[in-house]
């Protein structure tokens, strides 16, 4: 087995970082701002293992190679360590980069059940302004984390990433695009009555602009210098039976949407029908028809850094 090094920045860097919290990040963030609930460890283990036959295939076509030094941006608790470390094996490196707390310790305990192969370093820091010297990676991996960010944040993000990359790196974005979202038996309008309230929150718009736009991830890229462009959709869906991962996942994401409802300006008829997913037990709530089907968008943009870019 190769070297597993699990390091933590200072406190001082952890606290500046959390207290950067509160101004760096959009509407949908950690705390007490709307969309919490889908960024805790808990939710993104679940919605990780509902859903990890697609995610694995997905990151295994970005293009890495064995022995390079990999950034995950946004690491969460971890999930695509293991396939990560997979992919460089014992001879590459990892980095794994998080603005949480309490995610950093959850990957800890991750890597100290099921050690990797390869070297590895847990960062505490923030995502807009990467912790990290130019050209440090050959590449950068940063999935689901995009998209809880306004989209005058993006831009920055993305120039941070080029900039840790060596000449020729990748970057590589994986982001949900909710209007692939589908839900039946519901009414296929709900979702689209509920987007449109959220963007027009003062408090909730931020976190909805990151959610319907992934597929506007390549031309992000694009604008970012990058080059070598390419952009995959793959809609992720599932039909009852469910499995119990399955369920919780889709418990969860529907008691959530539906708790915003509750707060939106949706008008009256859609929260009442809303109201009915807030619980899954609920007779009424679309999880627990026999012909229960839902769908999900998850998109994947890599682009590279331009060769002859300075480092």
């Amino acid at each position: 087995m190769g070297p597993v090094t699990i390091e933590h920045v200072s406190e001082s860097v952890a606290a500046t970082s959390a207290k950067s919290e509160q101004t760096e990040r959009g509407a949908g963030e950690r705390g007490s701002r709307p969309g919490q609930g889908l960024f805790s460890a808990d939710w993104l283990d679940v919605h990780f293992e509902a859903c990890r036959d697609e995610y694995e295939a997905m990151l295994r076509t970005i293009g890495l190679q064995p022995g390079w030094r990999v950034l995950d941006i946004g690491c969460g608790s971890g999930s695509f360590l293991p396939l990560l470390a997979e992919l460089v094996g014992a001879g590459g490196a990892l980095v794994a980069l998080d603005a949480a707390a309490e995610n950093i310790a959850a990957a800890a305990r991750r890597l100290e059940a099921a050690p990797i192969e390869c070297a590895l370093r847990l960062d505490l820091g923030s995502l807009e302004g990467l912790p990290y010297e130019r050209a440090s990676f050959d590449a950068v991996w940063c999935a689901n984390v995009i998209q809880y960010f306004p989209d005058r944040a993006v831009p920055r993000l993305i120039e941070e990433m080029r900039r840790v990359v060596r000449p020729g790196g990748l970057v590589a974005i994986k982001d949900v695009d909710m209007t692939l979202f589908r839900v039946e038996p519901m009414d296929p309008f709900l979702i689209t009555h509920l987007s449109e309230a959220s963007l027009r929150d003062e408090d909730f718009g931020a976190w909805s602009q990151g959610s319907l736009r992934g597929r506007s991830l390549r031309r992000r890229l694009e604008d970012g210098g990058l080059t070598n462009v390419w952009q995959r959709t793959s809609v992720i869906e599932r039909w009852a039976p469910l499995r119990p991962v399955e369920r919780r996942l889709w418990g969860d994401w529907l008691a959530f949407l539906a708790g915003a409802a509750q707060e939106r300006a949706v008008g009256e008829k859609d929260r009442a029908l809303w109201r009915n997913m807030l619980d899954a037990d609920d007779k009424a709530n679309p999880l627990n028809d026999p012909r229960f089907y839902a769908s999900e968008g998850q998109v994947i943009a890599v682009g590279s850094r331009p060769p002859d870019d300075d480092p």
